[in-house]
């Protein structure tokens, strides 16, 4: 079933020095995207999904057999999600990119209270004050003092000022196990016939993390890689890569996954 839902129903002002606990309550992997935008709003991590599924995709996500994973996560997207839950602010770039350290220490104005999206050089974070989080710290708020990562470089911030009117987000209640499971085996059938097309394997076993083959040629189990990386080597074809992403099979997963 499908539910337009409107998140973070009141509109109240920006409260400085405060972050959420970004709550995980899917069993999926918290990525820093869905975690930032939980800290700040305090909506939850499938929540702060959902509103990033709608910048990505539209509503139509919803016509899809399936619910598109969010996994990396553009500044853009991050920034729409949060102006969908009513939160709107301005961007800085930091051409020097200064270390997180240095960056904390050297703020001033509304990025010194008011909480801001942090981009680092391999994941972004969430500031506010005193006080940090991000999915190193599994989602938990913890002084800045004890935020890992402090050598990393800074390159743009993403400083929230302002309260607007939420928007509807477009969100999905739970269907029956039978269902999910009949879409999940469709898609991993797609997924295992994209793997042996682009690596000619006889064979594939596919874990929760790791993705295993067996080629004609070779004895044994070969570790091919892991799902998160092996999945997003077939997502984005790259004629130079590993996996190039170019088979008919592989076009065919791209497409049940909304890509």
């Amino acid at each position: 079933m499908q539910t337009p839902t409107t998140l973070a129903p009141t509109l109240g002002a920006i409260k400085p020095r405060y972050l959420n606990d970004a709550v995980k309550d899917t069993k999926s992997r918290l990525y820093s995207g869905p975690a930032v935008i939980a800290s700040i709003t305090g909506v939850t991590s499938s929540q702060a999904s959902d509103s990033i599924r709608q910048v990505r995709y539209g509503a139509r996500w919803l016509d899809l057999s399936y619910t598109p994973p969010i996994k990396r996560t553009r500044g853009y997207e991050i920034e729409q999600a949060l102006r969908l839950h009513g939160y709107i602010g301005h961007w800085r770039l930091l051409p020097d990119q200064p270390t997180l350290a240095a960056y904390l220490n050297a703020r001033t104005g509304a990025e010194r209270d008011h909480p801001c999206v942090v981009f680092l050089s391999t994941h972004c974070v969430a500031v506010s004050g005193g006080v940090f989080c991000d999915v190193f710290s599994r989602g938990e708020v913890v002084d800045i003092d004890d935020a890992k990562g402090r050598r990393k470089k800074v390159s743009r911030v993403l400083v929230l000022t302002k309260r607007i009117a939420p928007s509807p987000i477009a969100s999905r209640q739970p269907v029956p196990n039978a269902a999910k499971a009949g879409a999940n085996s469709s898609v991993d059938r797609l997924f295992r016939a994209a793997i042996k097309a682009e690596t000619g394997a006889l064979r594939v076993k596919i874990t929760p993390n790791e993705v295993f083959i067996v080629r004609a040629d070779e004895a044994g189990w070969y570790w091919l890689g892991s799902r998160d990386g092996v999945e997003d080597l077939i997502l984005r074809p790259n004629s130079d890569g590993r996996l190039r992403g170019d088979t008919e099979e592989a076009a065919a997963y791209r497409k049940a996954m909304g890509e």
